[in-house]
């Protein structure tokens, strides 16, 4: 089936499921030059007109705003997170003309996940306007071993690879831009393929152990994870093996659109030996970037490079320079940044000194807003953000509606800090405590005249329906009462205490007047709702013993009780809530310490 061919079995899917008829609306795309460039005319009157693209991506958007036009709303993935209004053919009537405001609109795999979470999310993004979708690694095997190896599977490389084969042709089945790979090339150019962040012991051959990084006088995987090892870029054979891999890689997957080419994860790692010192591992990596661009123009291969301006990748280059611009997009990855304040309360920060393995990287964004400005200096490029506001801290905003507010405002403010969109390194589970950011996320990106109480009443009302002021009300109730500040420690106990008193007794009264649900899609946002307010409910209630000094017997059981509720309901709500990064952000908020070297 082609792009188009699934264009007009969607729009006929949905008109029938509105009129009950099949209508007659007229779908025409050309083929799209640029890879990036979207624009759609929609001209309907009365179930009779035409859809016109600049290319089958933009047919796909064009047919789902139309649709959203006509009083469908597409909340969250399924049938239990679809609005479809009941009217007759000669009502649907929607003209506009549409260019998305970010030409970068895309979600990057990551979390605990099933085959069917990620194709879920696939249909489910150009619903609200993304555009791209970022498979991480070569099979994603970490993200989907994290789900099935839970359930008891054996889960292999072999099936990552199957599953990640059927997720890109859905992808192309939407003409969305298709992303690859980024981790992984360190170690796959020495001939270890390194699938996630487990640590393994390998015994590695002389000539290739030579190439690995040298840390604390030795030559050996950092921290004994092959993931997060450097080589020693100074080294030609190195650098070499590296493009040759990366060149190998785009040549025999045509099908990829941008492929990430980053170094290895974690800090502090980067290689000690006398020649790599005498650079900036960013001017290695620059030289590395051209080396790749000159194998790909002498095969003729097009695809798109994306390079990473993170951790020591976050100083500019003294001596190195991107020669061909056009071949690259540049990808700036604040991953240590807060998000309890957004990019419009700060101005650029001071410099940060860069000390060799030695650095300290600080919360606020005004420091990575000053790295960025450095890297537009010196790269004028394509760019885009790729930000985090779903992975961690999406389950230590418990309401939902400070994160989402700190989100919309970045988004509004790419532009002007040069950035071209923005990719979200996210959990796909990503609905809990309810779906706002992220259904926000996908129509802000996609239309920059949007405010955020209208894309929050949009959110509310097709979500709840009858019961949209009760759920606003109570999302407002948990934000105000259980401090984000204080889960992401930036606010102490004594400071967060009164709010959680509050929290205990608002809670268990709000749910007591729960309304009755108009329909399916209310009952289930109801649903969830009801489980989101009472998991929090009894962690408020271990954090209230915690910080008035209760027994520890005490404590122990309320947590207990807490971590019983969760897990029993979480099969109930998986769609919703990923398990893996729920249970481990909320136990390092009872054990007060943060989870993972990114909290």
């Amino acid at each position: 089936m082609t792009t188009r061919e699934f264009c007009e079995s969607e729009l006929n899917k949905y008109v029938k499921k509105i009129t009950g008829e099949t209508g007659a609306i007229e779908l025409y795309c050309a083929d799209g030059a640029d890879l990036f460039e979207e624009r759609y005319v929609i001209n309907v009157t009365g179930g009779k007109g035409s859809i016109t693209a600049s290319r089958p991506r933009a047919l796909l958007l064009g047919v789902y705003d139309f649709l959203r036009r006509v009083g469908c709303g597409f909340l969250r993935p399924g049938d239990k997170g679809e609005r479809i209004p009941r009217k007759p053919l000669g009502k649907l009537t929607a003209h506009a003309e549409v260019v998305p405001s970010a030409r970068h609109r895309g979600i990057t795999i990551e979390g605990s996940v099933s085959l069917e979470n990620v194709l879920a999310i696939v249909d489910w993004a150009p619903k609200v306007g993304f555009n791209s979708y970022f498979i991480q690694f070569r099979t994603a095997f970490e993200f989907f071993d994290r789900w099935y190896g839970k359930r008891g599977e054996k889960f292999t490389e072999e099936k990552s690879a199957e599953f990640v084969r059927r997720i890109i042709s859905e992808i192309k089945l939407r003409d969305m831009v298709y992303h690859a790979v980024g981790h992984g090339w360190t170690t796959a150019c020495i001939g270890v393929q390194a699938n996630g962040w487990k640590g393994a012991e390998l015994a590695l051959p002389d000539d290739k152990k030579g190439l690995l990084a040298e840390t604390d006088g030795s030559r050996k995987f950092f921290n004994g994870i092959p993931l997060n090892t450097h080589l020693c870029y100074s080294n030609p054979e190195a650098r070499k093996l590296m493009a040759e891999e990366v060149a190998n890689y785009a040549q025999a997957h045509p099908e990829i659109d941008v492929l990430h080419f980053w170094l290895a994860d974690d800090s502090n790692n980067v290689c000690e030996c006398a020649e790599c010192r005498k650079k900036r591992i960013s001017d290695w990596y620059v030289m590395m970037l051209n080396e790749i661009d000159s194998l790909l123009s002498e095969r003729n291969l097009s695809v798109k490079i994306c390079f990473l301006v993170y951790l020591d990748l976050y100083w500019v280059p003294k001596s190195e320079s991107i020669k061909n611009p056009d071949r690259f997009i540049m990808m700036f990855a604040p991953i240590f940044r807060t998000y309890t304040t957004p990019y419009s309360d700060v101005c650029n920060g001071k410099p940060l000194e860069y000390e060799y393995n030695k650095v300290k990287y600080p919360n606020d964004a005004s420091t990575y807003l000053r790295f960025l400005r450095d890297w537009k200096n010196i790269f004028a490029g394509e760019c885009f953000d790729f930000d985090y506001h779903l992975m961690w801290d999406i389950n230590r905003d418990f309401g939902g509606e400070r994160l989402a507010q700190v989100l919309f405002e970045d988004i509004r403010v790419l532009e002007k800090l040069g950035m071209q969109g923005y990719m979200s390194c996210q959990l796909q589970r990503a609905f809990y405590p309810n779906g706002l950011a992220f259904y926000l996320m996908g129509r802000a990106l996609a239309d920059s005249e949007l405010s955020f109480d209208a894309i929050r009443n949009e959110y509310y009302e097709g979500a709840f329906g009858g019961a949209a002021e009760y759920a606003s009300d109570f999302y407002k109730m948990l934000e105000r009462t259980v401090s984000f500040k204080f889960m992401k420690e930036e606010e102490s106990g004594d400071a967060a205490l009164p709010g959680f008193y509050e929290a205990q007794k608002q809670i268990e009264k709000e749910l007591a007047r729960m309304p009755e649900p108009d329909d399916e899609i209310c009952a289930e946002s109801l649903a969830i709702l009801r489980f989101a307010a009472e998991n929090t409910l009894n962690i408020v209630n271990v954090l209230v013993l915690q910080l008035t000094g209760a027994d520890e017997n005490s404590v122990k059981k309320a947590d207990e009780k807490r971590k019983k509720f969760f897990n029993d309901g979480e099969l109930r709500f998986q769609p919703y809530v990923d398990d893996f990064y729920q249970n481990m952000i909320v136990d390092g908020i009872i054990a007060a310490k943060k989870v993972g070297i990114y909290a």
